[in-house]
């Protein structure tokens, strides 16, 4: 059976159709007699009407929805950000509800520069981007003229976006501080793609302490093409040719960390007894591993409060004076290390 219109709605009940417009929209609604709302409200699903959002859109010139980048689906941390930016943002009820379109770009430039054109074309009211390289600096300026483009999770160097970030500097000398106060004298980092500078972050934090610790990182430092578990298990044959011979690793995220200790049982190696390993994040299987995981605490709660905060005020006035800001996290010591 066709679904009824606005036009034909309005007829049906006797009303304007500006009066049915108002009624079924989010931030229209309280200028209609709430009984005069409540009978449209049940008449339209009654019939099955949905509202035409592209042309709502191109009326209003706002679509209610956000674009946002994940490098990496299956990265707990990514998901739980999101998860707690939309807490966040849906906490206001004096605005309309916003609906987020999530893509994942695996870290391919190509697959980012399509991705935000999609965005772009489908009317979003911001981008929220925690998959940035240095490789995106140009297209995520070209969207910012566009719409709002705020920054979580990964930072660009050199490059200024609203941003909500955790101090990856810090978090790397927590763990290199840690490896000194446990005596270890030769440690190797496994470090995410070279071209995310939250990557570089934390090998610049835990370099630094490294060298005012007199602690020795093997020349080598061993670079994942993606940080996940498969790279983790890649990087264990290229950490055991690194001389001298390290006694304690720093993986960039627990991904790259649970890679590493899955590689090790397979070849007999015990943690942490001949390898000492400390992640980063600390995803929810970090706990729960045989040997449970050293790892640094990534501050979702703080960070996705602050990147929806970002979102909802440039959203309002795009000349919004906003500040970045960079939330530091803490080292959590478990069994691995």
């Amino acid at each position: 059976m066709a679904r009824l219109n606005m036009r034909e709605l309005a007829l049906k009940l006797g009303v304007d159709r500006a009066t049915v417009s108002r009624a079924l929209s989010n931030d229209k609604a309280h200028l209609v007699a709430p009984a005069t709302r409540e009978r449209i409200r049940q008449a339209a699903g009654a019939a099955g009407y949905r509202p035409d959002l592209t042309a709502a859109t191109l009326r209003r010139g706002r679509s209610h929805t956000v674009g946002i980048l994940v490098s990496d689906l299956g990265n707990e941390t990514f998901i739980d950000v999101i998860r707690t930016i939309f807490r966040h943002l849906d906490a206001r009820s004096d605005a309309p509800p916003i609906t987020p379109l999530i893509a994942e770009t695996l870290d391919q430039p190509d697959a980012t520069r399509r991705l935000i054109h999609t965005f772009l074309s489908r009317r979003v009211d911001a981008i929220i981007s925690l998959a940035s390289t240095e490789a995106d600096t140009a297209i995520l300026q070209d969207a910012a003229r566009e719409v709002p483009v705020v920054l979580a999770i990964r930072a660009i160097a050199g490059a200024v976006f609203p941003s909500a970030l955790c101090d990856d500097r810090a978090g790397g000398a927590m763990v290199a501080t840690h490896f000194a106060e446990r005596g270890h004298k030769i440690v190797c980092q496994v470090q995410g793609p070279p071209l995310s500078a939250t990557f570089k972050n934390r090998a610049l934090g835990f370099s630094e302490v490294c060298a005012s610790r007199s602690i020795v990182e093997t020349p080598q430092r061993i670079f994942a093409e993606t940080a996940t578990s498969a790279a983790g298990k890649r990087a264990l044959d290229a950490l055991l040719a690194v001389s001298p011979r390290p006694t304690a690793i720093f993986a960039h995220n627990d991904a790259l960390a649970l890679g590493v200790i899955e590689a090790m049982r397979h070849r007999g190696l015990r943690c942490p007894e001949d390898l000492a390993i400390v992640g980063f994040n600390n995803t929810q299987l970090s706990r729960i591993l045989a040997v449970p995981l050293s790892t640094v605490d990534y501050p979702v709660e703080e960070v996705s409060r602050h990147a929806g905060e970002l979102v909802r005020n440039l959203i309002a006035d795009p000349s919004y004076r906003f500040e970045s800001r960079l939330f530091t996290p803490s080292l959590i010591v478990r069994a691995s290390s």
